[in-house]
């Protein structure tokens, strides 16, 4: 399952580095784009970049642990292939959970970001049980929506000359 949200920036899309923008984030920023985020830690290892987050989404606390996969200014792929999660707050469940963000140019002066989450659960039973709890539609559609803008609207800002 993946979701897509949209948002329009009054900035032209070559002066987002989004690569920039999340290597650089800080856990109160994180913390300050969602009512569910909780706590946030990054770091680098053999070059590689990693992120670990905290976030209740509905009623079930989640711990995901992204790797970044692919990068580039206008692009991020992550990707949690050992999100813990709670189902119904009683079953335990190894999810992954893709998260990627894009830009894409409108005309000279503003672009489009993109922001989609998934979850990948590892059987029918557990993405449906998620799916009666809200995890796996509402609630996920309801937090994609609401640290969407926030993000969009820290890009615009940060990158804003």
């Amino acid at each position: 399952m993946r979701m897509t949200k949209k948002f329009k920036l009054q900035i032209a899309a070559e002066k987002v580095d989004l690569y920039k923008w999340v290597t650089e984030m800080t856990p109160g920023e994180y913390e300050s784009f969602s009512k569910g985020h909780k706590a946030m830690g990054s770091y680098f290892e053999e070059g590689k970049f990693y992120m670990v987050n905290v976030e209740n989404m509905g009623n079930e606390m989640i711990v995901q642990h992204y790797q970044l996969k692919e990068h580039a200014e206008d692009h991020l792929r992550f990707y949690s292939d050992r999100t813990e999660a709670y189902i119904l707050r009683w079953i335990p469940a190894i999810v992954g959970v893709p998260w990627e963000m894009k830009i894409t140019p409108i005309d000279s002066s503003s672009c489009e970001f993109s922001c989609t989450i998934g979850a990948d659960f590892p059987s029918r039973l557990l993405a449906l049980a998620a799916w009666i709890n809200g995890l796996g539609g509402f609630f996920m559609r309801q937090h994609l929506a609401g640290e969407g803008v926030k993000f969009a609207k820290d890009i615009e800002k940060k990158f804003t000359v």
